[in-house]
């Protein structure tokens, strides 16, 4: 048994697609999505702008944002995509009725698919890894010689704001310990070359209660390993502190982009 598959992990990663499968109103809620997709594909495109990927994997492919943008972008190219929770595969597959891109139920890190491909593209899933160096190596070996990994997750510094009102009051906080970019550069894998850029983003809120809300709307409520529940009254009174010091949420997006070497090929003596 792998770090990765230990019986916390196996029941975290199995939490993780329940949470999802049961966020109906995900697409209401998604709006950190819809802006991190299009900021990844706006990197995409420019990236694979003289020559357009042939074979695709996208992985937490969620309601199909991002694959959407692949379908519309890359319309003759061969698009693979996945998700752990079957009903985000469901919700995708309506979205994208009509076209020819193939889905399913996959953990992306132990991708049962196999490669190469050209493109491997996902928005906002890195983070739900349980080992990203692990799962990243994985995910590269997919990768064709030249072939792109493209990426988008989150970092450390993200919902500060709410992590600072259960601070001040002394509440449980269940904000995972987003990684620094330099923890993140650091994991890629060897045989090629990766980068990350940081992107920072606001997500206006009206109020804490609205906040948490929309985290169970889209299945991201699910608190960090360790972490304990706060009380009622602990998490009211983080609630009112955030109402008085915020008026929005910080996310500090990495955008990671990591290029695979050419296989070198042994000379033989003639």
């Amino acid at each position: 048994m792998t770090h990765a598959d230990t019986p916390e992990n196996l029941l975290r990663r199995n939490n993780i697609a329940a949470r999802f499968d049961a966020a109906q109103d995900y697409d209401a809620a998604a709006h950190l999505q819809r802006r991190c997709a299009m900021a990844l594909m706006d990197r995409i495109r420019a990236a694979t702008a003289d020559d357009a990927p042939a074979s695709i994997l996208e992985f937490g492919c969620g309601t199909g944002f991002l694959t959407a943008q692949l379908a519309d972008q890359f319309p003759q190219a061969s698009l693979l995509a996945t998700d752990l929770a079957p009903g985000m595969i469901a919700r995708a597959r309506q979205r994208l009725s009509g076209e020819a891109t193939r889905f399913h139920v996959m953990d992306a890190e132990h991708p049962d698919t196999s490669g190469p491909f050209d493109l491997i593209a996902s928005s906002l899933c890195l983070q739900w890894f349980s080992n990203r160096s692990d799962g990243l190596q994985r995910l590269c070996n997919l990768l064709a010689p030249q072939g792109q990994l493209m990426v988008t997750t989150l970092l450390q510094g993200s919902l500060d704001e709410w992590k600072q009102a259960c601070l001040a009051e002394c509440a449980p906080c269940g904000v995972p310990d987003y990684p620094s970019a330099q923890t993140v550069q650091a994991e890629w894998p060897a045989g090629g070359t990766g980068t990350w850029e940081v992107l920072t983003l606001h997500d206006p809120v009206d109020s804490a209660r609205m906040f948490l809300r929309g985290l169970r709307q889209i299945g991201a409520s699910i608190p960090r390993i360790g972490s304990s529940p706060a009380s009622t009254a602990t998490l009211r009174r983080a609630m009112r502190h955030f109402d008085r010091t915020s008026s929005s949420v910080t996310y500090q997006i990495g955008i990671g982009t990591f290029v695979k070497s050419v296989e070198k090929t042994e000379r033989t003596e003639p």
